[in-house]
């Protein structure tokens, strides 16, 4: 597979229109919407479907990768009729074969009913991977540290492939919460019980300008973090208008429901996304967005004749990702905006709910 073209490189022309496919893509990163709400996918061809099968880790060309598909296939078929119901399922979603071609019938535009069971048939196959994964990770000698060693290796790899391609990336960082800052984060949450930490390993990226984050966040999907591992509900965009992206793309019909994901625009009123962290300053942008990144173990873990080895090749880790254009990223290191104030704020509501819990403050 050759060197992928990046759209936004120094020097480049703005954004060009953006295909229906980008547009959810993008929608899943600003507005933290989930993929298993689509009824549609966009694929016109299998070189569309093998790059993501690629960015997704599985290899058309290995033959053990598209085994693995056919088996998911054929459990999210026997799931839907056995335990939804489904009995009168088409033929061209039951038959065995070459599963790339579900993701075609996917993205039907004429025959609605073929398109919604292929769009079932893959969204069980999508969470059966995934929860596969998280199983076979339980069941592995192999520690979260391990897949975090991983998952920066591979985060660095596709930065650096960016970085020899000319594209404007000014500052590149990364690190993992500390044990102190994840029991803070905890105890300031209102879902105590129930919270997850998904922040553990962060990466942040500064560009050059505003106008590059849209292609690098294409560019991170293409390579890095497959658009249906975006965390529903984990996006924080205080940086960019969505609305006015797509404008300024060319895409100027924004306001009915989109012909893709059939999602309407369902953006604040502000035009932005979700909101910020409430213990950031009141002036600190920043786009930002968490993914369940797969990484395959068995370069460094082999696992043939393992009892493990029906769970497939992957395992999952989670990365926050946060990306802000240099002017932005000089406003955030300053005033109300610096780190060690937003800690303060963060220790503060920490010891009011020790002290006071739901009563609030003296």
């Amino acid at each position: 597979m050759g060197v992928p073209t990046i759209r936004g490189r120094l020097g480049a022309p703005p954004l060009g229109r953006l295909s229906p496919g980008e547009v959810d893509a993008l929608r899943l990163v600003f507005r933290g919407s989930s993929v298993v709400d689509w009824f549609r996918l966009h694929f016109s061809e299998l070189d569309e479907v093998d790059a993501f099968l690629r960015v997704n880790e599985f290899e058309p060309e290995d033959g053990t990768d598209m085994e693995r598909l056919e088996d998911l296939h054929c459990r999210a078929v026997e799931y839907l009729r056995e335990h939804l119901g489904y009995r009168r399922l088409l033929p061209e979603i039951t038959t065995p074969g070459d599963v790339r071609r579900l993701f075609l019938l996917a993205s039907e535009r004429q025959k609605r009913k073929l398109r919604m069971q292929a769009c079932m048939t893959l969204k069980v196959m999508h969470i059966v991977n995934y929860q596969e994964g998280h199983e076979l990770l339980s069941r592995l000698p192999f520690s979260g540290a391990e897949v975090s060693i991983l998952l920066r290796a591979k985060v660095e790899r596709v930065v650096r492939g960016l970085l020899e391609r000319k594209f404007p990336v000014v500052d590149f960082a990364g690190n993992s919460k500390t044990n102190d800052s994840i029991l803070s984060k905890l105890l300031a949450k209102k879902d105590t019980q129930a919270a997850r930490v998904l922040d553990k390993l962060r990466f942040r990226l500064v560009v050059d300008r505003t106008e590059d984050i849209p292609s690098l966040v294409m560019t991170l999907l293409d390579e890095l973090v497959p658009f249906n591992y975006v965390v529903p509900n984990q996006s924080s965009n205080t940086l960019l208008e969505f609305d006015r992206l797509l404008q300024r793309a060319g895409n100027v019909d924004v306001t009915r429901v989109d012909k893709g994901s059939g999602l309407v625009n369902e953006a604040p009123e502000n035009g932005l996304g979700n909101p910020q962290n409430e213990f950031s300053g009141p002036s600190y942008r920043v786009v930002s967005f968490v993914s369940e990144v797969p990484v395959r173990v068995d370069p460094v873990l082999p696992l043939e004749g393992r009892t493990v080895e029906r769970l497939g090749r992957l395992v999952f880790g989670t990365v926050e990702l946060q990306i802000v254009d240099q002017v932005s990223s000089e406003r955030n290191e300053s005033g109300e905006n610096r780190h060690a104030l937003y800690k303060a704020r963060q220790r503060s509501r920490v010891k009011e709910r020790l002290e006071r819990g739901k009563r609030g403050p003296l």
